[in-house]
């Protein structure tokens, strides 16, 4: 029994969703995580490093199929920032980072993002400026990695290097997406 041509792309239409929603699991999991400890630290990155190339898949695969953005693609930027917070606490309840100042800059950042939303009401404001806040806990499990785990280090190293091959154009697109809305964020509404 086989799939007709249009069935089978309806079904391929599902996969940049499942892709996104795989970070929200990759989220869960890196939480899970924090009671084994900082000896996880690597299976952390690794996740992280899964979760970004999810990110790149889902996109590039919605675009190409034109798929019609659902519930979890209007919300991937929230998947993501999901993923990040999730690399945050566990950075802080494993004791890599100390907890008073990296909860303040949290629930600071937090404020100032969510005040910039209601402030201007655009969502590329919002996203901007919650991605500014947010580039430091992208990249703290791996400079953590520089004293407590190298390979975590070179697996990040290595990653970036294939992902900007691969897909250099995405990059310059997020960079410009970022700048454009830094430079929104800095005109009045």
């Amino acid at each position: 029994m086989g799939y007709t041509c249009a069935g089978g792309m309806a079904k391929k239409k599902w996969i940049p969703d499942w892709l996104t929603a795989a970070r929200a699991l990759a989220a869960v999991a890196i939480l899970g995580l924090v009671p084994v400890g900082p000896s996880a630290l690597r299976t952390v990155a690794f996740l992280l490093l899964l979760g970004w190339t999810t990110d790149m898949a889902d996109g590039r695969l919605a675009r190409r199929w034109e798929k019609d953005p659902t519930w979890i693609g209007e919300h991937e930027f929230h998947i993501d920032m999901l993923m990040v917070l999730s690399s945050a606490i566990y950075l802080i309840l494993t004791g890599f980072v100390p907890p008073l100042p990296a909860v303040l800059y949290l629930l600071v950042g937090a404020a100032i993002s969510l005040a910039v939303l209601k402030w201007s009401g655009e969502f590329p404001r919002f996203k901007s400026v919650t991605m500014i806040l947010a580039c430091p806990w992208v990249f703290l499990p791996f400079v953590v990695g520089l004293w407590h785990d190298p390979v975590v280090v070179y697996a990040g190293l290595i990653w970036t290097t294939v992902a900007l091959i691969i897909d250099w154009r995405r990059f310059i697109g997020v960079v410009g997406e970022f700048l454009s809305g830094a430079r929104a964020f800095l005109r009045r509404p």
